[in-house]
């Protein structure tokens, strides 16, 4: 099963919001954040307020923004490949470009994702064609179609859940209930991007495979990790069930308070720093 997974926005939207970063600091967090932080991570630090738990990066201009993300895309797909997510040339990762919101990035066609580096990425334009400013390499039609569509329209079934780290998706997941085939054409990009609605960061497509969405890539990229283990984990609980070991359902206002807790964007944020410093600490050639 091939992933999909899809980056929404850049870290913040607002060129004019971005912090200086001094050379070797901590990430920072502009102040109207730090609240909303604290509370979605509910971490636990000194009296004084002076242990502070890391946070995404803010920068001062939007070439430094690019290079972060680009680093965090090329760095998931060396996690994927660690996760078995990797399969012939399937399988795609897209980030929309914080300078031009029409454009995005993504990874070239038949390069495994163990081998991707920040500078094998590709800029794609609004018509799928491969732009100057990135890397020159031709990228899979099917991953163009589907992700052009989830950028353009991102501005389903609830599903119940068994175990706590399905909570991220309570409410929080969609079904795209048909198989139209390998997605050649923009149509079925379009249905697809439906199938996703306006809210839910994830869908499972039908006979296909999963799609991932988050604000950021490493949100997008723990949610599919996560994703593909709740499957895992829901397989196992269905072929349990027998006489006298029916399922047992989290009642839907735990759910929701856990969703909240556990599944909400900054949480997969800081879920994902772990495999991040992980891999560019064993494969540094990745920032290359």
């Amino acid at each position: 099963m091939s992933p999909d997974t899809v980056m929404e926005d850049p870290i913040h939207h607002s060129q004019a919001n971005l912090e200086t970063e001094r050379p070797g600091a901590p990430p920072s967090i502009p102040p109207d954040l730090a609240s909303s932080w604290r509370q979605d991570v509910h971490f636990l630090g000194d009296k004084d307020g002076k242990v502070e738990l890391r946070s995404p990066p803010t920068f001062n201009n939007i070439s430094d923004t690019r290079t972060h993300l680009k680093q965090h895309l090329a760095a998931a797909f060396r996690v994927f490949a660690r996760q078995g997510f990797n399969e012939g040339v399937a399988g795609h990762i897209s980030l929309r470009d914080p300078g031009n919101p029409s454009l995005f990035w993504i990874n070239p066609l038949s390069i495994h994702f163990s081998q991707i580096r920040v500078s094998d990425l590709v800029l794609v334009g609004e018509t799928g064609q491969v732009l100057p400013d990135g890397a020159q390499n031709p990228i899979n039609g099917p991953a163009f179609a589907i992700h052009r569509a989830i950028h353009h329209a991102r501005p389903g079934p609830q599903c119940r859940m068994l175990h706590q780290d399905a909570l991220r998706f309570y409410n929080d997941l969609a079904v795209y209930p048909r198989y139209g085939g390998t997605v050649l054409t923009t149509e079925e990009g379009d249905r697809i991007a439906a199938a996703l609605g306006p809210t839910c960061r994830s869908v499972i497509l039908q006979n296909h495979g999963m799609i991932t969405c988050g604000r950021t890539v490493d949100e997008a990229a723990f949610l599919l990790i996560t994703l593909d283990r709740c499957c895992h984990a829901q397989l196992l609980a269905n072929a349990a069930v027998c006489p006298g070991f029916e399922k047992k359902y989290i009642p839907d206002e735990q759910a929701e308070f856990g969703h909240r807790r556990s599944g909400n964007a900054n949480k997969m944020w800081l879920a994902f720093q772990p495999y991040y410093e992980q891999v560019v600490k064993e494969e540094p050639d990745l920032l290359l």
